[in-house]
């Protein structure tokens, strides 16, 4: 009986017209019978069908009672490879592991068959400025140069509107000089490829949210960079006013810092943050490279509040053994061997070219770059939940040697996946926050229904060869605030 049915189905379907996907392959569904791997292909769907015709086959329900499900036939096809498609496929690629399907790696290729990146997404990468490439060249807006010291900067001057990188290289005449000569990381080049390098050029290397685009913001030059100056970064990045410093006019709605130093997070740098959050921007940081427990070490700015602490993972899904570690740490992300855009200057800037770096400064920008995806697609989502969402969706096949590196390893897919059926909900709390007495070095992470408050506000510099000073002022033994604003060093995390 139930082969008429179909039978009667096909016949009354024939004159049915055909919907097409906009790729015009026709849809077709499928008939699944109960107590039997037997199916039937339709060329349209029968639940349609018996609709329009209920009074033809009614006689026939019986014959429906053997039928376990109707579904439409889907099309899959491969995910997305840059170059594949379209385009030209970059030439390090098949070196970027980190980007790739593995359990160790943020399934990129799939996010990318959603959203590749949205123009509207800025990007601003905290750092040591950048340098001229042709793989990002047509990614960059205006920037600035918050580096307010002229010895730091090596420019000429202090804060302007140029954020090009002149070289952190140390020679012995500079005052953080360890004994060797140091070569230009060109750090923050490195780290904008990772978020949004061109793709599918033919050249180069694949950025993780390479539809987006990227803010180069300088606050690292000769031997580090001041708080008070990467606050203000901080500030401006994300559209707030700055004295002295012309309105940004594309405000950050991901802010990427992979540095960081020893000592507490400072008031002036935590308010900044604070600011930031409050217009909707996302600030994602390094957790560190010292094989620290960050709960009995600080180390700032993982130990701000209201941040995205990344800790760095290698090939194998294992917590990398330089990566900082702790039960304030929010995420893992790919941090060992990530080809990007480098310089091969080894003081002044030269020529472009290619490298792999290994760092928690290296796995900070690929969370950065999975958060321009989710606002890709939803970018009316609060601070706090796009770090929920990272933290739901984990991928947690990973070990960690008995120590607390976060949730999982990100997953671009999911958390894309995820971002896109997510309310925008201004309830959502910040579950990790650092809390921590005045002067005290001990940290305490506590779970909490909404984060903000300040960290505690002592200055501090994290090379002997600078000076650095604090005048403590007790008010009613509650907290401390500091009385000078330049607040000490913070090195470059790479």
């Amino acid at each position: 009986m139930k082969n008429v049915l179909v039978f009667g189905i096909l016949l009354v379907g024939s004159h049915w017209s055909t919907e097409t996907w906009a790729n015009t392959l026709p849809k077709k569904f499928i008939i699944k019978y109960k107590n039997s791997e037997k199916i039937v292909r339709l060329s349209h769907d029968p639940r349609e069908i018996q609709k329009s015709t209920s009074g033809l086959i009614s006689s026939s329900s019986v014959a429906s009672d053997d039928v376990e499900y109707v579904e439409e036939d889907i099309v899959l096809n491969r995910f997305t490879i840059p170059g594949q498609d379209f385009g030209s496929r970059d030439t390090y690629y098949y070196s970027q592991w980190a980007l790739g399907n593995s359990g160790a790696a943020i399934r990129a290729p799939q996010a990318w068959d959603i959203t590749t990146g949205s123009s509207s997404v800025v990007v601003a990468i905290i750092d040591s400025g950048i340098t001229a490439h042709s793989d990002i060249s047509s990614k960059i807006v205006p920037g600035y140069d918050f580096i307010s010291d002229a010895d730091m900067a090596r420019d000429g001057g202090g804060r302007d509107s140029d954020p090009t990188d002149t070289g952190d290289y140390i020679s012995s005449t500079d005052p953080c000089y360890k004994g060797y000569y140091e070569s230009s990381s060109w750090h923050g080049t490195h780290v904008a490829g990772i978020v949004a390098a061109n793709t599918a050029n033919g050249k180069g290397v694949a950025g993780v949210s390479w539809g987006s685009r990227i803010q180069p913001v300088r606050v690292l030059g000769r031997c580090g960079g001041y708080t008070s100056d990467i606050a203000d970064a901080i500030r401006w990045a994300s559209g707030g006013s700055v004295s002295g410093v012309p309105t940004n006019s594309t405000p950050a709605k991901v802010i990427n810092l992979s540095l960081g130093g020893q000592g507490t997070c400072p008031q002036y740098l935590q308010s900044a943050i604070n600011d930031a959050r409050s217009r909707g921007s996302v600030v994602v940081v390094a957790a560190g490279n010292s094989s620290l427990n960050l709960d009995s070490n600080d180390v700032t700015p993982a130990n701000c509040n209201g941040v995205i602490r990344v800790a760095s993972s290698d090939n194998q899904g294992s917590l990398s053994s330089f990566s900082n570690f702790g039960s304030n740490v929010d995420i893992m992300a790919p941090g060992e061997n990530i080809y990007s855009l480098m310089n091969s200057g080894s003081s002044v800037a030269a020529n472009e070219s290619y490298t792999s770096y290994s760092g928690t400064s290296m796995a900070a920008p690929i969370v950065s770059g999975v958060v321009a995806l989710m606002m890709s697609v939803n970018d009316s989502l609060y601070p706090n939940q796009y770090k929920s969402i990272l933290k739901e969706i984990a991928n947690q096949s990973y070990s960690c040697y008995g120590k607390d590196c976060g949730a999982g390893i990100v997953d671009a897919y999911e958390a894309v996946l995820l971002a896109q059926d997510t309310v925008a909900d201004s309830s959502v709390g910040d579950d990790t926050t650092v809390v921590r007495s005045p002067l005290s070095s001990e940290a305490e992470v506590v779970t909490k229904s909404s984060g903000g408050g300040f960290c505690g506000s002592v200055a501090y510099s994290d090379s002997d060869n600078f000076p650095w000073s604090f005048v403590v002022l007790s008010f009613v033994a509650i907290f401390i605030t500091l009385s000078r604003r330049k607040l000490g060093r913070v090195q470059s995390g790479q």
